[in-house]
């Protein structure tokens, strides 16, 4: 299978020249577009969007309908592997994703075990295989998986949370319970961007959302050893092309190093994270990506221009190395006109 037609941001991961700076936004396909309004209420809801491979298909497309984006990414959520797992995901109104079955109990734990993705995720991998031909190799598509940490923080508490209180207290009280957890979870994450490889995604990404929420020790115990294992188990080509990997800490910055040494070919870092610095500490090991403040999108054209000039400064020379991104998912209030001034200026800036 030929690379596609725009390959620099495949180029950019692998740390080969490009021929411009490439970018692609986390949270491209969502509710800042009002064209993914209109299908999301066509849907019913969010997960009868994320389940119909046509509609999700239809969502993944639109940001590149408007923008002239580097990269399509799957439109799905983090949480299809542990509704998977029969924990019954359900999306309260205004309250974000809940479990109706959280992991508190021992016994529960201990009957955790990893879906077959072809199986329980069909419909994920339907979606890729549409999403790959829809795209007819104009862009490269991006697969994901949230990281085994950040997947048991929702499987354990229930739901989103503040403090992470029962998470955080099994990993201090009853460490090996949390251990089973993340371990049947590797290998179900390991599992799924295989098959997500396999069905058409040319790179993945692993959202490591919550690492940055555990202590210096905790985090190299329970996120980063974790997605070292999952890292080691994928398959690094697939019809004879480079699959790159991109690991995504979010509150990250101190560990870019070990980060940069699990394997990965590039590591997403937030705004909070000087990318000048980052590309001296990480060297040529590893690709960046990064690392515009989402919500600097809400400043006037010139402020957002400014902004995305300024991170591409600090970047430094050379036409290797660095995607551009912002340094979390995009804000739903967003407005759509500075996204296009944001993907104008960075396609138009010249490196010295």
């Amino acid at each position: 299978m030929a690379r596609p037609k725009n390959d620099d941001f495949l180029r950019a991961l692998l740390r080969e020249p490009t021929t411009r700076t490439p970018l692609w936004l986390m949270r491209q396909a969502g509710r800042y577009l009002p064209e993914y309004c209109e299908t999301r209420k066509r849907a019913g809801n969010f997960l009868n969007l994320c389940k119909s491979p046509s509609m999700a298909c239809e969502v993944t497309l639109q940001p590149l309908a408007r923008y002239d984006l580097d990269a399509a990414i799957l439109f799905s959520d983090i949480l299809t592997v542990p509704d998977a797992m029969g924990l019954g995901l359900y999306f309260a109104e205004g309250e974000g994703p809940k479990f109706e079955r959280p992991l508190r109990e021992e016994w529960a734990i201990n009957d955790l075990t990893a879906p077959d993705p072809y199986d329980h995720l069909r419909y994920v991998m339907d979606a890729v295989v549409e999403i790959r031909r829809a795209l007819d190799n104009s862009v490269p598509l991006i697969g994901f998986s949230g990281s085994p940490f950040t997947l048991a923080c929702y499987m354990v508490e229930g739901g989103g949370s503040d403090d992470f209180r029962t998470v955080k207290t099994m990993l201090y009280s009853r460490p090996d319970l949390l251990h089973k957890i993340l371990g049947v979870t590797a290998d179900a994450v390991t599992a799924y961007l295989n098959a997500q490889i396999e069905s058409g995604a040319q790179a993945v990404q692993i959202f490591d959302t919550w690492g940055g929420a555990l202590s210096h020790a905790a985090y190299e115990e329970f996120s980063l050893a974790y997605m070292q294992r999952v890292i080691a188990g994928l398959k690094k080509t697939h019809d004879g092309e480079r699959i790159p990997c991109i690991v995504f800490t979010k509150g990250g910055g101190q560990w870019l190093e070990k980060i940069a040494d699990i394997g990965c070919d590039a590591i997403g870092v937030d705004w909070s994270t000087d990318i000048g610095l980052a590309r001296q500490r990480v060297g040529d090991k590893v690709a960046l990506q990064g690392n515009f403040d989402p919500i600097a999108l809400f400043a006037s054209p010139e402020a957002v221009a400014k902004e995305a000039t300024r991170i591409l400064d600090c970047y430094g020379p050379g036409n290797t190395g660095h995607v551009f991104n912002l340094g979390h998912g995009i804000n739903q209030h967003t407005p759509p006109e500075n996204v296009r001034v944001l993907v104008d200026t960075v396609h138009a800036y010249k490196r010295k």
